[in-house]
């Protein structure tokens, strides 16, 4: 524990359980403003939100293809085979919400669709997954790689070994103020931010695996199946932080992949494999086709609210990893070039959570348009994990469908847990070795911590509309931060690179 920035982690810690401890005194206080903070961001700054997205996709895509993309982060081979990279990358963005939303978001435009769709119709339904698809797609992973760039470059680069969000934008706000107030309230609020979204996220994961133990056990649904989900979480994330990155993340990342990806296959056999293949195709096309359209739709016309309460919310959720994904993907990027790490990350990120989406959300969908599923009666008679649980036990193969929907659910999540842990102990560690690794106590400690503020959440009793409310509030801030690094990130190219040409970087 000597390497651990306590100044950092405490308060941080504190304040988040400050906050829960606030939440369950006065609940239904609480759940009006978080929501009432959330619908002011959203439609009075929600411009700002979706144009800082689908800057963040551009800035990227031409820093690519730009005289800088050839540049090598650190002088060594990559650490980690492009498979395990990838695979790396994808599954600590993702985690077990993927599915959750997979199938949940469809479900959510069945009745409220967007774009002036009428409900019920063809065209309402032709968004149903495409949405989904749009929503974690590349202007999404865009939000997650852009700060992984200049943590990368200053570590293995400038060989900056104190990875502090202050300390990378001294050369915008200036060293003093770095150094000061202004640094320490951009550190800690970045954690914060971390803490509760991730918080938040692993809820949601865990009321899912909570709602599918019980109907597997037949037991009831409650906060002690919900409990043992996280500290089960912590038991085998303990395991993992001891064995190492390459023989514990890595190795649980490449399992949880095959895993999720032969049930994808399996669904796609036993389910309707061609309506689910067509409808991933044609909604590409539509997503495609409307991209502009769908980054940019703010709804001042018809006022449903839809863009306010999904895209607004998505970028906002990203933005508040840019501890998380910013320091987790420069761990493992050593050895890559800034191209490589951009499309690696918006390609492999998009294309995985395209397959899942449409295989998932399509089957759920399909199942729903044909007459086989009755989605809407599942959600009257439950909510959103009971409705998830009842498509997963439509498949054939009961029960052990049902098990090996847990076992994926329970990798993905883990793989996730383990890179918040990773990510924010190397945030609040004073001085990192030359391989990224901070103390395993430290790792330790943070995957501990979080896995008891995810608990507090389901004290708080906060729905989805409390989470998402939430996540909108810590992540809009982070969007200051987004154009501070981008800013600073380019000064520090055109001062180390200034003769790079184009034709030495394609």
């Amino acid at each position: 524990m000597n390497q651990l920035n306590k100044s950092l982690a405490f308060p941080a810690i504190l304040m988040t359980l400050l906050i829960l401890i606030l939440s369950i005194i006065s609940p239904t206080e609480s759940q009006l403003v978080t929501n009432a903070t959330m619908n002011w961001l959203t439609h009075y700054l929600g411009w700002a939100i979706e144009l800082a997205g689908f800057a963040c996709l551009a800035f990227l895509l031409w820093l690519a293809f730009s005289r800088f993309g050839q540049i090598q982060l650190g002088n060594t081979s990559p650490s980690f085979s492009n498979k395990t990279y990838a695979g790396m990358i994808f599954s600590a963005g993702v985690g077990a919400s993927l599915i959750f939303w997979g199938i949940g978001e469809p479900i959510y435009y069945m009745q409220s669709p967007p774009l002036f769709a009428e409900k019920g119709s063809f065209t309402a339904d032709a968004w149903l997954t495409t949405y989904s698809i749009f929503h974690w797609g590349p202007t999404g992973w865009a939000i997650y790689c852009l700060p992984a760039l200049p943590f990368s470059y200053m570590f293995y680069n400038r060989q900056q070994r104190k990875l502090k969000l202050s300390s990378l934008c001294s050369d915008v706000i200036g060293e003093k103020r770095a150094k000061g107030k202004t640094g320490y309230l951009i550190d800690l609020s970045a954690i914060l931010a971390t803490l509760a979204t991730f918080a938040s996220s692993l809820a949601l994961s865990t009321g899912l695996l909570a709602q599918g133990i019980a109907e597997f056990l037949h037991i009831k649904n409650g906060l002690t199946v919900q409990a043992g989900v996280i500290f089960s979480f912590i038991i085998v994330l303990f395991i993992i932080m001891r064995t190492g990155f390459k023989k514990g993340i890595a190795k649980v990342s490449d399992w949880s992949l095959i895993l999720t990806f032969l049930f994808v296959l399996f669904i796609i056999m036993v389910g309707n494999g061609q309506f689910i293949l067509a409808n991933f195709v044609d909604s590409l096309g539509v997503m495609l086709d409307s991209y502009f359209r769908m980054s940019f739709w703010n709804d001042p016309v018809q006022q449903s609210g839809f863009p306010q309460g999904w895209t607004m919310y998505y970028w906002a959720w990203y933005s508040a990893f840019i501890l998380m994904m910013g320091l987790f993907i420069t761990r493992i990027s050593k050895g890559r070039t800034i191209k490589e790490v951009i499309l690696y990350t918006i390609s492999m990120g998009s294309l995985g959570c395209g397959v899942i989406i449409s295989t998932f959300g399509g089957y759920a969908v399909g199942g729903d348009l044909l007459g086989n599923l009755n989605l809407q009666a599942w959600m009257q008679q439950g909510d959103i994990n009971f409705t998830v649980i009842q498509v997963i036990k439509s498949l054939p193969l009961q029960p052990l469908t049902l098990f090996i929907f847990l076992l994926v659910e329970f990798s993905l999540m883990l793989t996730t847990m383990s890179s918040a842990s990773v990510a924010v102990a190397m945030a609040t560690t004073t001085e990192l070795d030359l391989n990224g690794d901070p103390d395993t106590k430290v790792k330790l400690l943070w995957a501990c911590g979080i896995g008891l503020i995810s608990l507090s959440v389901f004290l708080v009793g906060g729905g989805i509309d409390t989470i998402k409310a939430l996540c909108v509030i810590v992540g809009f801030p982070m969007f200051i931060l987004y154009g501070i690094l981008a800013k600073a990130f380019m000064g520090w190219l055109n001062q180390d690179y200034p003769n790079a040409t184009q034709t030495s970087v394609i």
